[in-house]
């Protein structure tokens, strides 16, 4: 729509007639209302397509015999400088394996994040090696949270702001994408076809239930997740309720040559609720409902901050067919690594110093953090119990047979939790979980992160014990 004023009409008048004229192209759908990024129906269902683990292979620095995963927690810059220091020093840990030497970084096979967290997993699963270079100043020095505010307040934005269709999340989303991957959609991650797979998990605010940017849950939106940008997907994973509005999608009716996964048709037809992927497959299912037309989504900290549940779901299926991981894709498993970044506060509040009353937003900050933390600890502890599990019974083998056709022996499986816990110095610690959660950060305060990440790993029996057979020059 144009607008052309009388020449003679006076400046207030001028500026009435294009405030009006502006709202109302707003109002009518005028193309600054609508974002310019939003999920695209597929053209025809391929399930070998697209971006899935399945898809992504070892190559020549990676191999299957050891299997590395990382797990990004929310928490704002804070979770994203913890987890970039977890990065530093597995590039900086050098390791021989099967006749060659490599690093730990080169044997990460998954990286799943949440919120903040998903800031290094995508610049990683992007980027590669370029994170060393340029992430600190690109993202983790930046006052992210202080150039939102400023954008949120030209004028510009204001009137996209009057469109239901557009909200601070979409301007967040289109900042990321911008400023930080290059405009990037997960085509970019499928063509690159290299480990690690990077989960960026959300919340499906409807349902609570967690959802992935993977191929495999677009399918259920009938969706083709390459065409979708990498900056929204990290928009959705850290669109803190409250402050940033839900992610909307679109759910398409499932085209003609849509067909169930071979695990969701196993899974459901056995009707069994007690079986752990039950649950999980059933609520898949949701998305073919009438009325389901719109996912909208939330912070992925709501459902799971530590990013676990994928890699739960993967260990509790390990023998057989699962979403993402098929039977046979890692064989021959001889060593596991799970690694936590666990961003989480402890700061001691001082409400226990008061009498008087708490007041609704103190209420309301306890009623919703506390249960999230105490999942987080049971996410950790059953995970623990998992891998030992496992280890003693042989049962992590993903499918795989030796040369005899027998299982073979259980693999060496380490878990691995970065959080201030691990610091020991109670004076460090305390200034630590003091950090804001907020997406702004000084650089010392940054650094002290990152430092504080290669102090954990050097102090933790764990990881060491984890490295300390594949270190350089020793004979396998």
């Amino acid at each position: 729509m144009r607008f052309h004023p009388s020449p003679r009409g006076s400046a207030p008048a001028t500026a009435f007639v294009l405030t009006v004229a502006v709202a109302l192209s707003l109002l009518s759908g005028g193309c600054v209302s609508t974002p310019t990024a939003r999920n695209q129906r597929l053209h025809h269902f391929e399930p070998t397509r697209g971006y899935r683990l399945s898809n992504v292979g070892p190559n020549a620095t990676n191999t299957d015999s050891i299997v590395v995963v990382l797990t990004f927690s929310g928490g704002g810059t804070r979770a994203a400088a913890l987890a970039y220091g977890v990065l530093e020093v597995l590039r900086d840990t050098p390791i021989a394996w099967e006749g060659a030497e490599r690093t730990l970084l080169d044997e990460v096979d998954v990286i799943s994040s949440v919120s903040g967290g998903s800031l290094p997993a995508a610049y990683y699963g992007l980027f590669g090696d370029r994170i060393f270079e340029d992430f600190p100043e690109e993202v983790l020095y930046k006052n992210i949270q202080g150039s939102l505010i400023k954008q949120l307040l030209f004028p510009r934005t204001n009137f996209e702001l009057f469109s239901p269709f557009y909200t601070r999340t979409d301007i967040m989303a289109r900042r990321f994408g911008r400023e930080f991957f290059g405009e990037k959609t997960f085509g970019d991650l499928s063509a690159a076809g290299r480990r690690p797979f990077i989960v960026i998990n959300a919340t499906d605010i409807a349902s609570g239930t967690r959802f992935e940017f993977t191929q495999d849950q677009f399918d259920h939106l009938y969706s083709d997740l390459n065409s979708f940008p990498i900056g929204y997907a990290v928009a959705a994973s850290a669109a803190f309720p409250g402050a940033f509005p839900p992610l909307t999608l679109r759910n398409y009716e499932r085209g003609a040559d849509y067909a169930l996964p071979a695990w969701e048709k196993e899974i459901l037809s056995a009707e069994d609720p007690d079986h752990w992927t039950y649950d999980y497959a059933r609520s898949l299912q949701t998305y073919d409902k009438a009325g389901r037309r719109f996912i909208h989504l939330t912070d992925g900290g709501v459902a799971d901050n530590l990013g676990l549940l994928p890699v739960i779901q993967v260990l509790r299926q390990s023998i057989g067919s699962h979403p993402g991981l098929p039977a046979g894709r890692f064989t021959g498993v001889k060593k596991v690594l799970i690694v936590t970044v666990n961003a989480e506060t402890s700061v001691d509040r001082g409400w226990d110093a008061r009498q008087s009353p708490l007041g609704l937003i103190a209420t309301l900050l306890a009623a919703g953090t506390t249960p999230l933390s105490n999942f987080t600890r049971a996410q950790v502890e059953y995970i623990r119990l998992l891998l030992r599990n496992y280890e003693l019974q042989g049962l992590l083998d993903f499918g795989g047979t030796d040369a005899n056709g027998q299982k073979p022996a259980g693999p060496e499986c380490r878990f691995v939790e970065v959080s201030f816990a691990g610091i020991d110095d109670p004076a460090e610690r305390d200034v630590l979980d003091n950090l804001p959660t907020s997406f702004k950060l000084e650089r010392e305060e940054v650094d002290l992160l990152r430092a504080a990440a290669a102090k954990i790993l050097a102090g933790h029996p764990d990881f060491q014990g984890f490295i300390a057979g594949l270190q350089p020059g020793v004979t396998r």
